[in-house]
């Protein structure tokens, strides 16, 4: 769970970061911040997830509710 999160997240930075550059060099620089945005939308989604987790294991931990 740990190092695995770790590295999809440092792979889609790097995929992107590619991308984007690719598609600024294209001259397609809306193209470019929506292709960012699904990107970090993405990681963003994950962490969202791994938080929840963390808190029902929280719950779990410390009886709560």
């Amino acid at each position: 769970m740990g190092i695995d999160l770790l590295f999809k997240i440092a792979g889609v930075g790097i995929l992107i970061s590619v991308f984007h550059i690719a598609l600024k060099q294209a001259g397609k620089e809306d193209m470019a911040h929506l292709c960012t945005l699904a990107g970090f939308t993405v990681v963003l989604y994950w962490v969202v997830q791994l938080l929840g987790r963390l808190f029902s294991t929280v719950q779990d931990v410390f009886k709560l509710f």
